[in-house]
């Protein structure tokens, strides 16, 4: 961060270092450009200052510069504001997309004349509101619509820095718009823009220049002359090459960053207590930086070398609530030696020592580089040398390098590499390529560049390495067998065969015995088992652990598939469901730790993303080829069905024609839902709290043995799971429990808080140092050994809670011994759920430190998670919320999440939250005050968009001006206030659908709520006399809804709606289409959007009912009012009336319906009537049910014809019907025997391409392409029209299980992966979408399958192989 230096204040080492400021010739002090791609709140221009001189592309990554003075332009109005900034940004954008550079173009940075050049001016800006919307209206009305993504994508919003200074006056903003384009979005594209012509435009009426290609060259951005773009292609290719040279070399593959790091820290362990000393050398951090350093606070620090001298306020020192600070002065005695205050300190906890003092405090100031060396650098040398003798080893030493190089810290390197033997135990870690540069510049003579590289991390971001490091903390530490495997983790851990088998117990070893009786104890308190559990049980160093039925169950199930001589599937899943608590985790590992000689078993860790699993897992299986070709064994945990799905297919596919089947076998363990935990499933194995006779013997076997070891209470987990968790003895165990707690203490309130977050909240847990702090115990504690704290816990709370320890982890957790423990004890409090989630907010310590993030995390999710961990349904609010409305009272509800407000402030989704819980309770003022709060920290989401218009919706709802008397008020005035509500409502609802557009998840509720409001506005309006139906239709309705007609009763009194109301109708039916269009490509969400579609269809029933003539009169009425040219739309609102016009509706119309809508279609120049003409026509020849022929039935050659002229029609708009059509006309019957069936097969694989360009261009995101196409039709036996078959008439199910004999299975064959069928020509071929989990193997085989046509063309279903 840039900052002008009070005086008798010295910049620290980080600030002089990152923000270099050099004395130039001119006088001008240089400064470097915000960091790119970045957002640091903190970062501010100092003014006067000067930016290094514009530039061209280095190498694609670095950013390339342009500066817009902007002094002018800033003086205008916001018209011409927008325009020029528009202009200037969307220029500079398409150039940098088209040579692949990423770049920033800077307004507010001086370009020539009176000022030097890039020196640091700004700008005022009034409504930073303009520029953001300038960024995203400009992108579509610049770029072409089908690279709107790409432009979103790439272009990042504006970013807004303050610039500071003496007499600066006005606030003053440098705005900067970065732009990336990733080579994953711009490849084999180039761009065309149109920009704004602002000496042409005027409000209302822009005009713009002729597209144009535009590039870098130099400093500038230039137009690409109309006579060279044929040259274009080929210079897209190869900048294409050099971007994606650029982007591998900027930054290592996740694997080669995970094999480097597994290198550098990870050493294999002899004996489980061992445990490696670090000293952490650090310099300046910023917060954003600690954030992503949670590896650190499992890492066990003998001292901190921190050089930082900002470091206590906002370094990496608050992360760790243990550390004893020290000056450098401080750890010496007048002999010179290291004080035994900081060596006896360093052996219980970290010695956090500020080598260059801090500058907040008196205590010690910091010095520049000089004056450090000639004060303190002799203590450096004295200390280095002293800890490097005094510390046992193994000891390492961790360089963590975030800012450019400084003498200070380069010596502490020095000294380190000097005098340590084995140079390897030193690392770096170095985030910013350039700052390692410097670094490698000023030790060179210390330690050469190759040296420093295989030491050091480098360009990596920290929040990979955080990930990273942390799984590799976690991972089992193997013991060497024949292969090694480490080069799998992160993404799979295997299970080696001969597991702990190098280990040797002595069990007479006293620390032995403590160590197994550890872990026994753990394992019996309730926490998860592992591999050292089965290992100690099968060595008879320990008691048996029980194996329950479903244990037995997967194992013959497993036996049974490979007892099997072959299988047609390469994967094949069996899935554990099991109630939290029930073992249904230990049946799972068990299975893995039985069969590891048979198989080879591995643990998948599902945050790895499925492609670098199935990588992983296919490189396990292909060095066990040669073992008997068995398949490997998976287990996966805890992920959702889609993951397992993308696995499932993902491995398949790689396997799919291998000789020996399965390859894979993945065993899921799911916790299951209160629904899911008795269904009956031939994949499926169900675990939960009943015992059958058989696992009753063994559990009371169990306790009685391990009675004689350990008290009851102290194994309370597994007593309650004997006893299938008996409610009577449940609740005595607990209410035995509470008694003995001090009913004043704050153990009470902290074990009422810590049930309420795991009842609510699962895997929640706090941190053994939060609990310390709470119970005002942390000063008298020791911290070396962790069963002090179990003991510690047992003296305070009794056996309720339990301590989560890993070896690896310096941490430790705490949480109530069981889920349904934590349930009970909330029943027995006698303090409310409110007063407690009160208290757990109040409590600082959740939220002060770096260790809290993940407990925060826990609490956050108290408000905003809206599903119920019994039945995985979404609520309404969150369950404590509908807990405390139902138990208490909402009041208490209301107060809770407004304090839950304050606490995350910063946080949009709890204010979300609670403006929806206002909005229910009919508190609008202060649901829009809050739901506007929630808008200004995500401007940009959907959701909160919807939630707005939810807000203005039902405060509409609210007002009755139907019933409303008021003398004062005429009919129209009593209706403004409703109208002005629903109005905005219906704004906020688009926003949220145009939000939704560059979101993932496919929120499509902003189309629902528009048509809902929508119609119920049409609805309203009948109410005033103007707009009453006369002569049963609403003609005065229809003319000011389509028309510019206003009558003089609403000309004053509406003269804010008139403009939103006459757009509604158009409104309406464009969410409407948008609607059913989706509804057309893929079957509705059955818990999201079923009931929407049915409110949809009600809806439009009412909304077509104002629009429809039910005395014949139609033509003579509009003739009457000159409202002719209104006869196309009214037609359409009567054919949607019947039934006609949506493709997922014509096709189960009764033949008589058809007709008329037939007889109403008689435009064939009118897309939509010439739509609904061929679509009725279609539906007539493929009815089951015979009806009688008429005149007004034509051939199936008129119906091709015409459909050529439908897609002709079409061919502006993005309608898929239209071809959609055309497959079905056109889709072969039988082999042609003259030359029309090269002809129509060019019809037809025409149609098919344009549906699949259509629908890749619509359907983006991966969740998308996961929902399967709905199948309007399936191919069957008969003939003609009548061999497709309508989804209608096959029933539920899927059709080919329940009506195989209307289906014709067909013939087809694969070639690379891709599947095939004959046109109408022996040589042609029509190319198939797999349908969903089937699964096309390489090469080339035979194939047979049933065919379903759909919006993305044809699909195949069951497919079955030769």
């Amino acid at each position: 961060m840039e900052k002008c230096p009070e005086k008798g204040t010295s910049l620290n080492g980080a600030e002089a270092t990152f923000n270099v400021l050099e004395e130039m010739s001119t006088g001008y002090n240089q400064c470097n450009p915000h960091p790119f791609d970045e957002e640091n709140a903190e970062f501010k221009y100092v003014k006067g200052n000067v930016l290094p001189p514009e530039t061209g592309s280095k190498n694609l990554i670095i950013p390339c510069h342009e500066f817009k003075s902007f002094q002018l332009a800033a003086k205008r109005d916001a018209f011409e504001q927008e325009i020029k900034f528009a202009k200037e940004v969307i220029k500079f954008a398409a150039a940098c997309m088209n040579c692949r550079s990423n770049g920033t173009i800077h307004f507010g940075i001086e370009d020539g004349s009176e000022y030097a050049h890039g020196e640091i001016v700004g700008m005022p800006v009034q409504n930073k509101e303009l520029f953001v919307n300038a960024r995203d209206v400009y992108i579509k009305r610049c770029f072409l619509r089908k690279y709107h993504a790409h432009a979103e994508r790439s272009i990042r919003p504006p970013r807004f820095v303050e610039v500071i200074g003496d007499g600066i006056g006005e606030q003053r903003f440098v705005i900067e718009v970065d732009i990336v384009p990733s080579l994953s979005v711009v490849k084999g594209t180039f761009y065309t823009v149109q920009l704004p012509d602002l000496g042409k435009s005027e409000k209302g009426a822009l005009r713009y220049f002729h597209h144009s290609i535009y590039k870098r060259e130099g400093a500038s951005s230039i137009r690409i002359p109309s006579g060279t773009i044929q040259h274009i292609p080929e210079y897209i290719r190869d900048r294409d090459f050099e971007r994606e040279k650029a982007e591998r070399d900027e930054e290592l593959s996740k694997d080669d960053v995970y094999r480097k790091l597994s290198e550098l820290f990870t050493s294999i362990k002899q004996h489980m207590d061992n445990e490696v000393n670090y000293i952490l050398v650090t310099d300046s951090c910023r917060e954003e930086d600690v954030e992503n350093l949670s590896f650190l606070l499992r890492m066990r620090f003998f001292c901190v070398l921190d050089f930082d001298p900002s470091g206590k306020i906002h370094g990496l020192y608050n992360s760790d609530c243990k550390a004893s600070s020290f000056s450098l002065d401080e750890c010496f005695t007048e002999s010179n030696s290291l004080a035994d205050c900081v060596m006896k300190d360093s052996f219980q906890r970290t010695s956090w020592i500020f080598c260059n003092g801090q500058s907040h405090s008196d205590w010690q100031k910091p010095s520049d580089a000089n004056t450090w060396m000639e004060a303190r650098g002799k203590h450096l040398v004295d200390m280095i040398s002293q800890l490097c003798t005094a510390i046992p080893e193994p000891f390492e030493v961790l360089f963590l390098w975030l800012s450019a190089a400084n003498q200070l810290v380069a010596q502490a390197f020095h000294e380190f590499y000097a005098r340590m033997h084995a140079k390897n135990h030193i690392k770096c870690i170095v985030q910013n390529r350039e700052y390692y540069n410097s670094w490698t510049s000023l030790l060179d003579n210390t330690c050469n560049r190759d040296t420093l590289n295989n030491l050091s991390i480098v360009g990596t971001k920290l929040s990979y390495l955080d990930n990273m490091i942390q799984t590799i903390q976690s991972s089992q530490q193997l013991q060497h067998d024949d292969t090694e495997y480490e080069d799998l983790l992160p993404c799979i851990e295997v299970l080696r065969s001969d597991e702990y088998s190098c280990l040797e117990v002595n069990v007479d070893d006293e620390d032995w015995k403590k160590e197994i009786r550890a872990k026994e104890m753990h394992f019996y308190k309730g926490g998860k088992v592992n591999w050292m559990n089965f290992w100690l049980a099968e060595n008879r160093l320990c008691s048996n652990i029980i194996k329950r039925d479903a244990y037995q169950q997967v194992h013959n199930h497993l036996n049974q598939v490979l007892g099997r001589a072959s299988s047609k599937k390469p994967v094949i899943t069996l899935t554990i469901s099991h109630q939290p608590g029930s073992g249904g985790s230990t049946v799972a590992r068990y299975i893995l730790w039985d069969f590891r000689k048979r198989l080879k078993c591995a643990i998948v860790n599902t945050s790895s993303n499925v492609t670098s699993v199935c990588a992983k897992a296919k490189q396990l299986q292909n060095n066990e080829r040669t073992d008997k070709g068995l398949p490997v064994l998976l287990l996966v945990e805890d992920c959702d069905e889609e993951y397992i799905d993308d696995l499932k297919i993902n491995l398949g596919q790689a396997f799919a024609t291998c000789s020996s089947k399965p390859s894979f076998i993945l065993l899921h363990c799911k916790r299951a839902i209160l629904s899911e935990t008795f269904a009956n499933a031939s994949d499926t194995v169900h675990v939960n709290y009943k015992l059958s006779d058989k696992e009753k013997m063994l559990f009371n076997s169990k306790l009685k043995e391990l009675k004689v070891q350990y008290d009851e209470d102290s194994i309370l987990t597994f007593v309650l799971m004997s006893k299938e968790f008996q409610q009577n003895y449940l609740q005595q165990s607990v209410k035995k429990l509470l008694t003995s707690i001090n009913q004043t203490s704050d153990v009470l309130n902290l074990i009422g808080s810590l049930a309420l977050l795991n009842h609510y909240v699962e895997d929640s847990y706090i941190t053994e140092s939060q609990w310390e702090k709470i119970i005002k115990r942390h000063a008298h504690c020791e911290h070396s050994q962790p069963r002090s704290l179990e003991s510690t816990l047992r003296k305070a709370a009794g056996c309720l809670l339990s301590c989560l320890y890993e070896p690896e982890a310096e941490l430790q957790y705490i949480r109530i011994i069981h889920r349904k423990v934590a349930e009970e004890i909330l029943n027995q409090l006698t303090v409310p759920q409110s007063q407690i989630v009160m208290k757990l907010i109040e409590w600082n310590v959740f939220f002060k430190y770096q260790s809290s993030k993940h407990v925060e995390k826990f609490i956050r999710q108290l408000f905003v998670q809206r599903k119920d961990n019994t039945d995985k349904v979404k609520l309404s609010f969150p369950p404590l919320i509908a807990h405390i409305c139902e138990k208490e009272d909402k009041i208490k509800a209301e107060e809770v999440l407004e304090k839950a407000c304050e606490c995350f402030a910063q946080d949009a989704f709890v204010a979300q939250q609670f403006a929806r819980f206002l909005c229910c309770e009919k508190k609008f003022i202060k649901a829009e005050t809050w739901v506007k709060k929630a808008h200004s920290l995500q401007p940009s989401n959907s959701y909160i968009f919807h939630t707005e218009g939810q807000i203005y919706w039902r405060w509409c709802k609210s007002f009755n001006p139907v019933a409303q008397q008021n003398e004062q008020q005429t009919s129209a005035q009593r209706f403004r206030k409703p109208l002005g509500l629903a109005l905005k409502a219906i704004d906020a609802f688009q926003s949220s659908q145009e939000m939704a557009k560059a979101e993932s998840d496919w929120n499509n509720a902003g189309y629902f709520s528009e048509v809902e409001v929508g119609c119920y506005v049409v609805q309203l309006l009948p109410w005033l006399d103007t707009f009453k139906s006369k002569n049963g239709c609403h003609m005065n309705l229809i003319k000011y809804l389509l028309t510019d007609w206003i009558p003089e009763e609403v000309d004053t009194v509406w003269h804010m709606f008139h403009q939103k109301l006459k757009g509604l109708h158009n409104n309406i039916c464009k969410a409407m289409e948008s609607v059913y269009e989706r509804m057309a490509y893929f079957y509705p969400d059955k818990h999201t959007e079923e009931k929407h579609f049915d409110l949809l269809r009600k809806s439009e029933e009412q909304f077509l009912f104002f629009f429809c003539f039910f005395e014949d009169s139609r033509d003579q009425l509009l003739k009457q009012e000159n409202m002719e040219h209104l006869t196309p739309i009214l037609k359409r609102h009567e054919i949607f009336h019947l039934g006609g016009g949506r493709l997922t509706k014509c096709f189960s119309l009764a033949p008589g319906t058809l007709m008329k809508i037939i007889q109403l279609c008689t435009n064939k120049c009118d897309e939509t009537e010439l739509r609904n003409y061929i679509l009725s026509q279609i539906a007539l020849a493929i009815h089951p049910y015979k009806y009688t022929p008429s005149e007004d039935k034509i051939s199936e050659e008129e119906l091709c014809d015409l459909s050529h002229t439908l897609c002709a029609l079409s061919a502006l708009g993005q309608c898929p019907v239209p071809y959609f059509i055309q497959v079905l006309l056109y889709w072969p019957e039988a082999e042609a025997d003259d030359d029309s069936g090269e002809e129509r097969d060019t019809c037809l694989i025409d149609a098919l391409n344009v549906l699949d360009d259509m629908y890749n261009a619509k359907i983006k995101d991966v969740r998308a392409k996961r929902k399967s196409t709905r199948p309007h039709f399936f191919l069957g036996a008969g003939s003609g029209f009548q061999r497709f078959v309508h989804n209608t008439y096959l029933g539920g199910g899927n059709p080919w299980e329940v009506n195989p004999n209307k289906l014709q299975r067909i013939e087809g064959w694969t070639e690379g992966n891709q599947l095939f069928v004959q046109g109408h020509c022996q040589e042609s071929k029509i190319r198939i979408h797999p349908g969903p989990k089937c699964l096309i193997p390489p090469g080339s085989t035979s194939a047979s399958f049933y065919l379903g046509f759909t919006l993305r063309g044809c699909v195949a279903y069951d497919i079955q192989f030769e």
